[in-house]
């Protein structure tokens, strides 16, 4: 077994786990801000100037433009998948369980790292499902250009969501972070390892 060198010790880092922790609350009011808006758009969707709007700069850029009832048509689509709704889910599930885990984990909670990792979990699985739903939607009905929007949306989500699951895990990893997590514990399997 190795020995423990007395020259670099061990400490905890609480600093560490509680600037994640202000990081992933941030994450997490946007992640609930997204999940809100398709709860919104699962249920009342945009209005027409909310849709021409929409559509307006796409449509310039050329190619095959998308019409107010091909937007309709999409809406209408992704609504009966559960598109909508199964990312609005996922990603308010998501949300409330890393705020939740941010919380307890800026008091050096352990459960706190626990419930942000499942969160992120959740929020991206559940949202990169959804979002695939809806890009399936997005090519069936709207014009290229809106159509790609809808693709890149699968990738951005999959992406950030990958990147809070990995911040969301990083205080279960690190051992200076573990320690400051649960001190007692760690601490007393170093002193047994050095005392072997």
């Amino acid at each position: 077994m190795m020995e423990a060198d007395d020259r670099f010790p061990v400490h905890p880092d609480r600093s560490g786990p509680r600037n994640l922790a202000v990081l992933l609350m941030l994450g997490a009011l946007v992640v609930l801000w997204m999940g809100y808006a398709d709860l919104q758009a699962h249920r009342i969707g945009l209005s027409d100037d909310q849709v021409s709007t929409l559509i307006a700069t796409p449509n310039a850029q050329g190619g095959e433009p998308t019409t107010l009832d091909d937007f309709r048509a999409f809406e209408r689509d992704a609504r009966d998948d559960g598109a909508f709704l199964t990312r609005a889910v996922a990603l308010l599930t998501s949300g409330g369980l890393v705020l939740t885990g941010a919380a307890l984990l800026f008091r050096l909670r352990r459960a706190g790292a626990y419930l942000c990792t499942a969160g992120a979990a959740i929020g991206l699985l559940g949202g990169v499902g959804g979002s695939v739903m809806i890009r399936g939607s997005a090519q069936a009905h709207l014009g290229d250009a809106l159509a790609f929007t809808y693709e890149a949306w699968v990738y951005i989500c999959g992406a950030m969501m990958g990147l809070c699951l990995a911040m969301a895990a990083l205080p279960l990893l690190n051992l200076r972070a573990r320690m400051a997590l649960e001190p007692l514990r760690i601490e007393n399997r170093l002193a047994k390892d050095e005392s072997e």
